[in-house]
Order: C-alpha cells, then sequence, then structure tokens
C-alpha cells in the first residue's frame, strides 16, 4: 500500500502519518489530529472530501487517510482555518487544534466522536441530506398538503435551531454557518415538495404540469426569498446545502420570483460561473472544453476557484483522444486482481455501473448484446461495479445471469483520474492503449457500433 496521501494544490494542507510530536506551539495549534476507525468503506485508503465553496470545482484539498485492515488510522495536519469535510455519508467540521478519536460507517447517525473538537461533530453527525429533500426525509415527513408539510418542516428546523443554540463549546462561525444549514434546508423542503407530493397527479400533459410547476414556484416566493435574503453571504457557500439552494438563481425565471430585489455578493455569482466551464470539463474532454476553461480562467479572481480550475484542465487534458489511457486494479468475481493494462493489445470498451443505478442497470443488456455481436473480435468488454464494497455488486450477480466477466473497482486511479462524476459512464480505449474516447457513447446508441468498427479496422 501507498504510504499516506494528500492531495493538495496550495498551502493551506499538510500532514504527516501518525501524531507530530515536535513543532512551534503556533503550528501545534494550527494541527489536527484524527485517530479511530473507518468501518465498510470499501477501502483501506478513504477519502475525506473537502466540502468548503471551492468543492464544488475540484479535489485539490481532499485528504486521502490510509487505514489498516480493520479501519484504524491516526493521522495529523494541517489546518490553517475551521473547515468542512465529509467521509462517506459524514459531514465533519474541523477547527485548527483539533484533537479527536472518532468511530465512522456509511451511515452518519452512527458516528461516534469524543476529544476536543467532538461537540461540534457528534451535532453534525444529524445533519440532513439534501438529495432527500432535506426536513421532508425521502417523503416520509410529507403531509396532506403543502401548508400542513410547511408547518412539520418549520417545527422540525426550529428544534434544530434550538440544540444548535444549546452547544457550548463551538464557535460562533459554526453556529452562524449551520444556522444558513438550517435555513438553507427548510428553503430546500419546500421546494422539494413538489417533488415528493401528489401534487402533479392527474396531469394530462407537459403544459399543464409546466404551468402547475410555475404556479407552486410563484406561491413560494413569499416563503424563500426572506430567507435566502439571510443566507445570502458569501462566507455561507461553505454549506454544501446552501449551494445547493443557491443554484436557483442560475434559472432565470426562478431569479426573477425568488431573487428578485437580492443582491448576489461577487464570489457567488463566480462561483457558480466557474461551475459551468468545470461541468463541461466533466461532461466532455475535448480540446474544446479544455481551451475553452484556459480562457475562462484568465477572468477568474478567486485564487481558491483558479486552483481547482487549473487541476480539471490538467485532469480532462490527460483524457484527450490519443493520451495514453491510465490504469486501474480491478477484481474479478473471484477476487482475483486484474488491471486494465492487462488487456493492452485489443480494444477495450468499459461499462462503469452500480447496483444502485437505474440507467445503469437499463444499459447492460446493451452491453452485453454488443459483447456478443463482437464475439471472437480484437476487442474485450469490460463491465466494471464501482459500488463502495463487494457485497452488493457479488449479491445483485447471485440474481442476474451475465455472459461477461464481472469486474469490480474502488480503486482512486479509475475514480480520480478517470474523473468518475457520474455513472454510467463508457470508456472506449485502442489497441495501442490510447483513449479512443474516455466519454464514448452508450452501448444502446446508435452511434457506438460505428466508432468501434472504425478503431477495430485501423
Amino acid at each position: 500500500m501507498k504510504k499516506l496521501t494528500i492531495m493538495m494544490a496550495t498551502a493551506a494542507l499538510c500532514c504527516c502519518l501518525g501524531s507530530c510530536n515536535s513543532g512551534t506551539k503556533q503550528e501545534l495549534a494550527n494541527t489536527v489530529h484524527l485517530k479511530g476507525q473507518l468501518l465498510d468503506m470499501g477501502s483501506q485508503n478513504v477519502r475525506m472530501r473537502f466540502d468548503g465553496a471551492a468543492s464544488m470545482l475540484g479535489d485539490s484539498r481532499d485528504i486521502l487517510l490510509k487505514t489498516d485492515a480493520s479501519g484504524h488510522f491516526d493521522t495529523t495536519f494541517v489546518l490553517k482555518e475551521p473547515t468542512y469535510y465529509t467521509i462517506s455519508r459524514n459531514t465533519l467540521y474541523l477547527t485548527p487544534g483539533d484533537d479527536m478519536t472518532i468511530k465512522v460507517t456509511q451511515t452518519n447517525t452512527e458516528a461516534e466522536f469524543s476529544g476536543i473538537g467532538a461537540e461540534a461533530n457528534n451535532y453534525m453527525k444529524f445533519r440532513l441530506f439534501p438529495k432527500g429533500g432535506s426536513y421532508l426525509e425521502a417523503g416520509g415527513n410529507l403531509r396532506g398538503d403543502f401548508v400542513s408539510t410547511k408547518a412539520l418542516v418549520d417545527s422540525l428546523a426550529a428544534i434544530r435551531m434550538h440544540t444548535l443554540d444549546t452547544l457550548s463549546n463551538v464557535s460562533d462561525a459554526f453556529k452562524k454557518q449551520e444556522t444558513a444549514r438550517i435555513k438553507a434546508d427548510i428553503i430546500n423542503s419546500y421546494i422539494c415538495y413538489a417533488s415528493y407530493s401528489r401534487m402533479f397527479a392527474g396531469v394530462k400533459n407537459e403544459e399543464e404540469m409546466r404551468a402547475k410547476w410555475n404556479e407552486f414556484n410563484v406561491s413560494l416566493t413569499q416563503d424563500v426569498t426572506p430567507l435566502y435574503k439571510e443566507i445570502m453571504n458569501e462566507d455561507m457557500l461553505n454549506v454544501a446545502v446552501v449551494r445547493d439552494v443557491l443554484s436557483y438563481q442560475e434559472d432565470s425565471t426562478l431569479a426573477s420570483l425568488w431573487f428578485k430585489d437580492i443582491s448576489i455578493p461577487a464570489r457567488t455569482t463566480e462561483l457558480y460561473a466557474c461551475a459551468k466551464i468545470v461541468d463541461n470539463l466533466r461532461n466532455e474532454a475535448s480540446e474544446q472544453t479544455v481551451n475553452e476553461a484556459k480562457a475562462f480562467l484568465q477572468t477568474v479572481k478567486n485564487a481558491d476557484f483558479v486552483t481547482e480550475i487549473e487541476g480539471k484542465i490538467v485532469q480532462a487534458s490527460k483524457l484527450l483522444p490519443g493520451q495514453p489511457a491510465i490504469d486501474f486494479e480491478m477484481l474479478d468475481v473471484e477476487g482475483n486482481v486484474k488491471h486494465l493494462a492487462d488487456f493492452r493489445g485489443k480494444v477495450i470498451y468499459i461499462d462503469l455501473w452500480a447496483t444502485w443505478c437505474g440507467p445503469c442497470i437499463q444499459e447492460s443488456p446493451a452491453f452485453e448484446a454488443l459483447g456478443k455481436k463482437y464475439a471472437g473480435k480484437d476487442i474485450v468488454f469490460l463491465p466494471v461495479s464501482t459500488d463502495t464494497t463487494t457485497k452488493p455488486w457479488l449479491r445483485y450477480l447471485d440474481g442476474h445471469k451475465k455472459e461477461l466477466t464481472q469486474y469490480h473497482s474502488n480503486d482512486v486511479a479509475l475514480k480520480e483520474s478517470w474523473a468518475i462524476m457520474y455513472i454510467p459512464r463508457f470508456i472506449l480505449i485502442d489497441k495501442d492503449f490510447n483513449i479512443v474516447n474516455a466519454y464514448a457513447p452508450r452501448p444502446s446508441s446508435e452511434e457506438i457500433g460505428t466508432l468501434i468498427d472504425s478503431v477495430l479496422n485501423k
């Protein structure tokens, strides 16, 4: 195993394995010491992801924690200012001087924290999830209509606010940011009501649905605009759900409703402009997207945003057609280790999927069909599961017969170097182990056959 790796492009962070026993008082005051156990993470290398504003754009401040076979780890790193991080579904708030023993699983409410910094993190383990509709909790807190649902949301938020107010060993800055999180979760809950309720039941066509949706958005204005005014502070961009709900300003119709007469801070405006450029790089690595990003970079004023975009330009440049394919490790169902480079000499078509991904499952029959169509040809079809652990993957395969040899990978080289931000994702590599298309067409598309034929016939 490699030594503890710190991904870092600025002087904001540095790290050493184990506790630091020397250094000035100032250096020690700026350190964070974490030890404990990370369970069911799918790998002994666990990524602790930076979750501040610039995390929308890149991952240069992420920290890769090395654990032993039982998930135990002990690490010390320098931190210059309080910062949010995530480990799996857990959100941590780390402050210079923290010294904690932690136990973390993929279920955030099971987390355990003790030591300096524990109070903030024991509070954080009950944070809500924007994708679950925040206080709606995936529809579990839905009531008969919006008014009654709103009343419940407001009462739950008040309880959360009371809990926050009772914390005694946390900073005022933490309370301000977490107050913004509560208010952003309220906004998110109101907005998500439309998706979780039966508001669209009986709608006959898209035009009627759009009209109903617009009517609902107009009705929300009186509720969300005052809350938006309260969280419209560039310091609050470090809170993930704040960034989520502020993204609605990118919709011109909603901007004229919910954000009317609200002044948007310059850093906030620049963050979302940068995000569009980074999204282009993540969705398509091409000479055009790379050159556009380089040109845009010259206009960016926030140094932390510049750092992340520069990193994404470098990453995308390595995924351009003709660049050497990036090797990664994978396991077959028997647990045998294979490498992508083992298939050098053949055309390689990769399907990156997961058992929880509906669109992935839908593409699987088409991928299997292509495998049969090109049987005996100089091409190999590699279905690679990206599930966090092998358990759900193996369980799924037990109930679904597959003709193609199946693989699983949690290799950092796959997820990071290949910029896997979404699945399904398909990759095509030629016989010389060079990239043909790092964002190849889906197996169900018409163009994939033509593309494969052109590479085979070279």
